[in-house]
């Protein structure tokens, strides 16, 4: 299926490899997805499915024991142990045993059929592809559910570019970044401009979250991510929304800051009101005192002293009422400060958070191509990312022998794997696969139709139709 070779800028094949793929059924429609979907490497290309393609023939099963499937390898936020606990709590037969190794280490013991199935957030690559295929075993790789880091800045902000290369995402949050100005980065810019644009600040979520170590493995090259990992200034948050007001502000500024004009309008008011009062009390201690050099009557002189006295309370009230409405003025105006200084904040997201909130964040697009002159812009969204085109999106994977997978035990397990891998995975704040890829990989599973095989072919070998391929590579 789509699973191979789509995130480019992750260095998983070689640049002179070309990753051919047979992608019939996968829920990807190659219409809407970019020329690059399914590829890896410079001269890589996306190749169609034909009408006959036809899995590996000589591929030979993996010798096993029945009634126990060996998995190994656990993917950074895997979905496996949740899978496993839900197939043993819905009453599954069989022993499954999992070795939470390295996705290396997983994929080396898989070919040499020391596992039956492989837990990773990475396709197979080329070497563990011919290794396996050296051993006669056919990998097929089953989608369980997809991850994105995304990478957004406030709504509505003009930071100079909509779109960074993979390698500029990189060198934006590695340790010892140099990048602080927007001015230095993005497609349209003259690297090093002028400066006019605000300064690049980064937030994310802290190191206990699943999408920093995804981002620090994936991205930052780092197999056990740490704060050590990226740049000091980097503002970790425990929670999601801590790091969306580090980017766009809290409620309470957005409150504040609504408020701002019409409490420094107030304020003004009050002050005005004052410089009135002042001179009302002045003009009735006047007339207080005019009367009683006139000697006027004594109601006459009561209602002036009436009046001096409500001069005089309302001068009271007002003088009261002043410092609030300062340090309200003050609260609303550091809000509107608060919110300026966030401007230029680039956060990292997992992508459900993303979606969440998206009518407050705009994600950049990522370009795997790192070339300036050619950039391959790629929106997130649900489409992107379960595909993997997005550069900065993962799927969690389970990989098998295809000459294995309908063993009546595997194939329990899978198929139970997939009728609940939807629920998982929203559970666990991931993206669901599409009911049509899930419904493909079941009828892989009941022989309704046939999966969707890997194979690797060198980028100067002759060009050779599907099935040829197939059986090059089985026999090489």
């Amino acid at each position: 299926m789509s699973l191979n070779g789509k995130r480019k800028g992750f260095g998983l094949a070689g640049a002179s490899v070309l990753l051919l793929l047979l992608v019939a059924g996968c829920g990807v429609n190659p219409d809407e997805a970019p020329e690059s979907a399914g590829a890896s490497g410079t001269n890589a290309a996306y190749i169609p499915p034909e009408p006959d393609g036809t899995p590996v023939q000589r591929a030979k099963p993996t010798p096993r024991q029945a009634g126990t499937i060996r998995i190994a390898g656990k993917a950074q936020g895997s979905l496996t142990e949740d899978l496993v606990n839900a197939y043993n709590n819905g009453g599954g037969t069989t022993s499954v045993q999992v070795a939470p190794t390295g996705e290396n280490q997983a994929f080396e013991a898989f070919c040499a059929g020391r596992a039956d199935i492989v837990d990773s957030a990475r396709p197979i690559s080329e070497a563990e592809y011919r290794q396996c295929i050296a051993n006669g075993i056919q990998p097929v790789q089953f989608q369980v559910a997809s991850d994105a880091a995304v990478l957004a800045i406030k709504n509505e902000t003009d930071v100079g570019t909509d779109c960074l290369s993979f390698d500029e995402v990189r060198n934006i949050f590695r340790a010892g970044s140099t990048i602080n100005s927007w001015s230095q980065v993005g497609y349209g810019h003259e690297l090093g401009g002028d400066g006019n644009e605000p300064r690049l600040k980064v937030a994310g979520p802290d190191e206990e979250s699943n999408v920093f170590g995804f981002f620090g493995q994936y991205v930052l090259g780092d197999q056990e991510p740490t704060m050590l990992s990226v740049r000091s200034d980097y503002q970790a948050y425990p929670t999601d929304a801590g790091v969306r007001r580090a980017v766009v502000g809290s409620n309470r500024d957005f409150r504040a800051a609504a408020l701002y004009e019409r409490s420094r309008q107030v304020y003004q008011d009050i002050l005005d009101s004052l410089a009135e009062n002042r001179r009302a009390v002045r003009d009735a201690k006047a007339e207080v005192a005019k009367g009683i050099a006139d000697e006027r009557p004594p109601a006459d002189q009561a209602r002036d002293r009436a009046k001096l006295a409500k001069a005089e309370q309302n001068l009271e009230n007002l003088q009261k009422s002043l410092p609030a409405a300062r340090r309200y003025v003050a609260q609303n105006r550091a809000a509107v400060r608060r919110l300026a200084e966030v401007r230029g904040t680039l956060g990292l997201f997992r992508f459900s958070y993303y979606e969440a909130f998206e009518e407050q964040l705009r994600p950049m697009e990522i370009s795997a191509s790192n070339d300036f002159a050619k950039p391959e812009c790629i929106f997130p969204s649900q489409a992107t990312v379960t595909n993997a085109t997005y550069p900065l999106a993962r799927q969690l994977l389970l990989t098998v022998n295809y000459r294995n997978m309908r063993d009546a035990d595997i194939n329990e397990f899978l198929v139970q794997s997939l009728t609940r891998s939807q629920q998982i995975a929203e559970n666990a704040s991931l993206v669901p696969l599409p009911d049509e890829t899930r419904d493909t990989e079941l009828a892989w599973l009941n022989g309704s139709s046939e999966p969707d095989i890997i194979f690797y072919e060198s980028g100067t070998a002759p060009e050779l139709s599907t099935s040829q391929q197939v059986d090059a590579n089985a026999g090489q």
